[in-house]
C-alpha cells in the first residue's frame, strides 16, 4: 500500500553507496523505519538533503503489514531549517532535542498532537530572531505531557520536596536523583507554573532545571541514558 504523510527525520544510517536507513516520526503513522536510495540529479525523488536529522519532509512510503522496515519512494522538504544550520547556538539545541527524541520515541504510535508540538518547536527555533535560551527546557517540560509522565505540581508547605519516583511533591526529603532538596523543589515548582520560553533564568538556574528534568526522564523512560549532546549545550548556552 502506498501512503502519503509528513515526517520528521530522527536518524539516518548509511549503508552502501547510496542506500540509507531512516528513522522517521510521521504525523499519521507514528514511528517508522524506512529504507531509501538517494539520487544526485535534479529529478531524483530522494536527495541527500532530506536525510538530515530534524528535516521536515513530505514522504511517499510503500507500507507492508508485518514488515519492520518500509520503503521510502519519494521525499521532499516542506519546511527548510534555514537558520539552524548557520547558528552554533540553535544547532546545539536542535541536536539536544533530536537526541532526546531518539531516546524517548521507541515504539511511538500515531500522535498528531505530538507531531505538531515537535514541528512547532523546530519552527520556533528556526524563526527566532534572538537565541531561544529556554527552548530546550520548555521542550522537556511539555514533552512529558505527550509521554504520559507529566510531573504533578502539588508543591506546598506540607509537601515541599519533589519525589522523582512518583512525579509529585511530598513531605519526605530524598537525595538526588531520587528526589530534590527544598531549594531545587521550589525552583522546579516555579518553572512548572509558567511558560518558561520567555522567563528570565540565570545560567545556574537553567542548568539546575535541565539536570532535574533529565534525571526525571531517566527515572521514567526505560533506556534513557546519558545525553551526549548535553555538555556542548551547556557550553554554548552559558557562553
Amino acid at each position: 500500500m502506498r501512503v502519503s504523510d509528513k515526517a520528521i527525520v530522527l536518524q539516518s544510517i548509511k549503508y552502501g553507496d547510496k542506500k540509507h536507513i531512516l528513522k522517521l516520526f510521521t504525523r499519521e503513522q507514528g514511528l517508522l523505519t524506512v529504507t531509501c536510495i538517494l539520487g544526485s540529479t535534479p529529478s531524483s525523488k530522494i536527495r541527500s538533503s532530506v536525510t538530515m536529522p530534524l528535516s521536515m519532509v513530505d514522504v511517499e512510503i510503500i507500507s507492508k503489514q508485518n514488515k519492520e522496515v518500509q520503503q521510502l519512494t519519494e521525499a521532499s522538504c516542506y519546511y527548510v531549517n534555514t537558520s539552524i544550520s548557520s547558528s552554533i547556538f540553535k544547532l546545539s539545541i536542535a541536536q539536544f532535542m533530536n537526541e532526546v527524541l531518539i531516546k524517548s520515541l521507541k515504539e511511538q504510535s500515531a500522535n498528531i498532537l505530538l507531531y505538531d508540538f515537535i514541528e512547532g518547536c523546530l519552527k520556533y527555533l528556526n524563526e527566532s530572531e534572538e537565541d531561544p535560551v529556554n527552548l530546550h527546557v520548555y521542550f522537556l517540560i511539555e514533552f512529558t505531557k505527550y509521554l504520559g509522565i507529566e510531573p504533578s505540581n502539588n508543591h506546598s508547605l506540607l509537601d515541599p520536596y519533589f519525589d522523582c519516583r512518583d512525579g509529585r511533591f511530598s513531605a519526605l526529603s530524598l537525595a538526588f536523583p531520587i528526589g530534590l532538596d527544598k531549594d531545587d523543589s521550589s525552583l522546579f515548582s516555579a518553572i512548572l507554573k509558567v511558560n518558561c520560553l520567555n522567563e528570565k533564568l540565570s545560567n545556574i538556574q537553567r542548568k539546575r532545571i535541565l539536570n532535574i528534568l533529565l534525571a526525571y526522564y531517566q527515572m521514567h523512560m526505560p533506556g534513557f541514558n546519558q545525553v551526549k549532546s548535553l555538555e556542548v549545550l551547556h557550553e554554548v548556552v552559558t557562553a
